[in-house]
């Protein structure tokens, strides 16, 4: 935090300071001394974060799944929200979708940041009961992802397992699209396999049968583009690279949820002014970045790294002007 040219190491701000006319004057931290002290200041910029790192902001706002889903990388676990709170217990207006956020599927197995599994659309999805529970290639992988994976939140202990054959070979670099450093799962069965996974054995074979049974289309296989090889009379069904799971070995990986991001901040103008529930400007303060809400649904690709640069320039360059 930084202080008449210098920063503040170990200190967490708890508490906007208000004045009697309703503007921001500044903040109330605390040290590692545990003392706590207010900051004067003639402008207040909240870029702390989205929740993703607080276990109750999560459940508060996304229920009992919110227990499934950890943070893409550690130092997600830093974003605890306090300036959401705090800028909200002032009389901020709330924006975004504080129920979502912007979700990618990684391997539980790995310590890596980012451990990606991209691998699901070639092969199928399972929960917990050996049961597929979407379709796992309803388009391309950048445009349905998000949906995707917080949709493995939703399963049963917030897991899913995807299952593919020795046919992964036929794409091109296709490990480019895992970042996990635990190898997955190999067998030279299904029936081993599935025992390696602790997944029912009857139920799952049972899937697997009737998605293979639907793997009739007569188009040409093509897994670098939507080549519309679905399947039918199969439910859930699968849009595109539908194909038996049939020629060992066989391979799974784990997939959880995992939290980039929250979408629920506080709502700002056009000079990143943090805006009351009546629309009004909180005086003195403003917001950049996750602490910023800004997204419904589904999370526009490199937008999120480009609005922290965007607010936070256009609340510097307001404040140079004051």
């Amino acid at each position: 935090m930084p202080v008449a040219g210098r920063t503040l190491d170990n200190t967490t701000a708890i508490a906007l300071i208000i004045a009697e006319d309703g503007s921001i004057q500044g903040v109330t931290v605390v040290g590692a001394d545990g003392l706590r002290r207010k900051l004067h200041a003639g402008a207040t910029i909240l870029a702390s974060g989205g929740y993703q790192g607080n276990p109750e902001m999560l459940t508060r706002y996304m229920g009992t799944r919110a227990r499934y889903i950890r943070p893409v990388a550690s130092g997600g676990y830093y974003d605890k929200g306090e300036g959401i709170r705090m800028a909200l217990a002032a009389g901020a207006a709330p924006a975004g979708d504080f129920s979502s956020y912007h979700s990618e599927p990684i391997d539980p197995r790995s310590r890596q940041p980012g451990a990606v599994v991209f691998i699901y659309p070639y092969g199928i999805l399972v929960n917990t009961s050996g049961e597929r529970f979407l379709d796992e290639a309803p388009g391309a992988s950048d445009a349905s992802y998000d949906n995707i994976t917080r949709a493995i939140a939703e399963q049963k202990e917030g897991i899913s397992y995807v299952i593919f054959d020795a046919q992964v070979e036929e794409i091109p670099r296709w490990k480019t699209s895992i970042r996990s450093e635990v190898a997955p799962l190999s067998a030279s069965s299904l029936e081993s396999l599935l025992a390696q996974l602790g997944l029912p054995l009857s139920e799952t074979l049972s899937t697997i049968a009737r998605y293979n049974a639907g793997c009739t289309s007569q188009r040409a296989y093509s897994p670098l583009e939507l080549d519309g090889v679905a399947t039918s009379d199969v439910i859930p069904p699968k849009s595109n690279w539908a194909r038996p799971i049939e020629k060992g070995p066989f391979y799974a990986f784990p997939i959880i949820s995992g939290n980039c991001f929250t979408f629920g901040g506080v709502k700002v103008n056009v000079h990143a002014q943090v805006l009351d529930n009546d629309g009004k400007v909180l005086s003195g303060l403003y917001a950049a970045g996750e602490t910023v809400g800004l997204y419904h649904q589904v999370y526009t690709g490199s937008t999120s790294v480009l609005r922290g640069l965007v607010f936070g320039r256009l609340a510097a360059q307001h404040i140079a002007q004051l």
